[in-house]
């Protein structure tokens, strides 16, 4: 019986473990997105361009 709560212990440190190391990389993502979002609207400013022109033909028209 011991034996199988050690088990069990273990599992569940893992997954909140486990849990814990994907919020971190979400969150490292999210802030990564934000910093290109900033580079890219920096350049746009710069370059006198208006981005969603730019990127027009990259998003599928949602009527086809």
């Amino acid at each position: 019986m011991e034996l199988r709560n050690y088990a069990i212990l273990i599992a569940l440190r893992s997954t909140v473990r486990l849990a814990w190391a994907i919020a971190r990389a979400a969150r490292t993502l999210g802030d990564l997105g934000e910093t290109l979002e900033r580079a890219v609207e920096g350049q746009a400013l710069r370059r006198r361009v208006d981005i969603a022109d730019v990127l027009q033909p990259l998003i599928p028209d949602a009527a086809t």
